[in-house]
């Protein structure tokens, strides 16, 4: 037998696809939806849970909540209550009623503390986390840097209204059990029914919202440019002096009206015998233009913010 010749008894081999298994490339299979779904925004239950648990804004909801009180015992203090002679203003008027007593509340709030409170609201948003060096964490969520902004701004605008609420209602509860039920008493003029009371209170509580809306905006710019809370916050209140003690010189004439402090007290009109809509018309107004030209500075300033510490 030759050797090219080869046994008819020795079997064929086998072909290469039977020889060995087919490999392919490893895989982790098919994941569930769930398990690959990325949060890509920021829960605002979560940030709010976060601002609720800081000390500031806990603070500020108690003093809201005290402040009736203290005035109701310095009334106690002072004396019996009743109009002084001559007196034509509402503090004089002020123990006439429950709601008599809320619109007082209001009147002695609106200006330089609720300000401040929206100071520490709002100038905390971006500086604390910046000066907290979490900022740069809060943005690896991942979330946006709008968003991020957008939610922050939103939760400090729902502390600032829950407490003027707060602060609304537990006048109207102190004062109710301290001086009766009955409607608003007008320095210069009759006494409004109960019904007519709480439509104007709640009319005066929603004007000083908007008026404030300046002050919230001009804390959110102040919060992502400056590192520290504490400078955004001093921003805010320093400009509002600023402002204040500027629309009282009677030199500077029509300037004096395109100063975002102007018609602060618009909303005391609910407070009169007659309402006169063109100082609230204005107090809007103006609080929504310069509201609108902070939020978009401070919008774009934070886009191209530098967070890299």
């Amino acid at each position: 037998m030759s050797a090219t010749e080869m046994p008819s008894s020795i079997p064929a081999p086998a072909s290469a696809a039977t020889s060995a298994p087919t490999s392919s490339p490893w895989g982790p299979g098919r994941i569930p939806g769930a398990a690959v779904s990325v949060r890509r925004t920021m829960p605002i239950r979560i940030e709010f849970a976060r601002q609720i648990s800081q000390w500031r804004v806990r603070v500020v909801l108690i003093i809201f909540a005290l402040l009736p009180v203290v005035v109701r015992l310095a009334f106690l203090i002072g004396g019996a209550g009743g109009p002084a002679a001559g007196r034509t203003d509402l503090a004089a008027f002020a123990q006439a009623s429950g709601t008599t007593f809320t619109a007082f509340i209001l009147v002695i709030t609106a200006g330089f503390l609720l300000t401040l409170v929206v100071a520490l609201l709002f100038g905390d948003m971006i500086a604390g986390e910046a000066s907290r060096s979490t900022l740069k964490y809060l943005l690896t969520i991942p979330v946006g840097r709008t968003r991020l902004l957008f939610v922050k701004v939103l939760v400090s605008w729902t502390v600032l209204v829950v407490g003027i609420l707060l602060l609304t209602g537990m006048s109207l509860l102190v004062g109710t059990i301290s001086y009766g039920g009955g409607g608003i008493q007008i320095p210069v003029g009759p006494q409004l029914g109960m019904g007519e009371s709480l439509l104007r209170i709640l009319a005066a509580v929603a004007i000083i919202c908007l008026h404030l809306s300046w002050a919230a905006a001009l804390g959110t710019m102040f919060t992502v440019l400056a590192e520290a809370p504490l400078a955004a916050a001093g921003g805010v209140v320093i400009t509002s002096i600023l402002s204040s003690i500027l629309e009282r010189i009677p030199d500077l004439g029509e300037v004096r009206h395109y100063l975002p402090t102007w018609n602060t007290d618009a909303f005391r009109e609910f407070f009169n015998a007659r309402i006169d809509y063109a100082p609230i018309a204005d107090s809007v107004l103006s609080a929504a233009i310069y509201a609108l030209l902070f939020t978009t500075a401070a919008v774009l300033w934070f886009r191209r913010k530098d967070i890299s510490s």
